[in-house]
């Protein structure tokens, strides 16, 4: 779903996740669907001034195989590419996955590392467009910042500055088909030793997909060194909010976004 719904009818692309809301009744059924897909808008991928622009109906399967991503942002392609199973990914689409606003959105995380902007469309008398960092779409489970008839119509960023180490991985108990457990970004700068930029997200383990502020702290303006790293895990450690439901533990989480991001800058400085 690309959009909150603003009357009996119900905007569509992919259907991925609201298919089966519907047939198991998590979510009313609508009276119609209004399919997006064919809207050239809110397709394909393109270089424009500096930025890449990700149509909201772009699938999985061309997120992890286009040529441009896997140039600039690698780690939205690989992202991408590890969505549920080749099915889905031929289904499902970009916007969904934000739209959805699970906690587990498995593009969110990268799309944070590069500090991308969601463009908003509402038709009125005419069609406006409003810009909204991805950090302020999600407000919680279910729930974004999309007003009544608004529609996701594209993601842009920039391409990876070059120097930067950035990287993705999520934890599950199987390969496909797995919500994750937990995820974990990094996207780190080191020159003459000492880290110049940082930015690191996680999901699955706050009510958001969330910007790691607390462990970017301990990162900018200090040496790369084990010390630091050890800083950094606390940090995130102390700040993500994960809980306990049938794929693990509270205390499983935390520990594993430790693990997960300590691996991480550890590559990093070796890179």
């Amino acid at each position: 779903m690309l959009s909150r719904s603003s009357g009996a009818a119900a905007p569509y692309a992919g259907g991925t996740d609201l298919m089966p809301r519907w047939s198991k009744g998590i979510a009313q059924r609508p009276e119609s669907i209004v399919d997006l897909k064919g809207i050239d808008e809110l397709k394909g991928v393109s270089s424009a001034n500096g930025e890449i622009r990700v149509g909201a109906c772009v699938f999985m399967s061309e997120i992890a195989a286009d040529p441009v991503i896997r140039s600039a942002a690698p780690v939205l392609a690989e992202a991408g590419g590890r969505v549920a199973c080749p099915q889905i990914r031929n289904r499902a689409t970009i916007g969904g996955n934000l739209c959805n606003a699970s906690p587990a959105a498995d593009t969110a995380v990268p799309l944070i590392l590069l500090d991308s902007a969601l463009d908003l469309a509402s038709a009125a008398r005419e069609v406006t467009v409003r810009e909204v960092p991805i950090a302020d779409f999600f407000r919680g489970p279910g729930s974004t910042s999309l007003a009544p008839g608004e529609i996701l119509m594209r993601i842009r960023f920039r391409p990876l500055s070059e120097g930067i180490f950035a990287t993705w991985d999520k934890f599950g108990t199987r390969r496909a088909m797995e919500i994750a457990v937990a995820s974990v970004g990094v996207a780190v700068k080191v020159e003459a030793g000492t880290v110049t930029h940082a930015t690191v997200a996680y999901g699955s383990v706050a009510p958001i997909p969330l910007r790691g502020r607390g462990a970017e702290a301990e990162l900018v303006g200090n040496p790369l060194s084990a010390e630091t790293i050890a800083k950094c895990e606390a940090a995130a450690q102390e700040e993500i909010e994960p809980i306990t439901d049938v794929r693990a533990t509270e205390a499983y989480r935390r520990e594993m976004v430790g693990v997960m991001l300590r691996r991480m800058l550890q590559r990093a400085e070796r890179a």
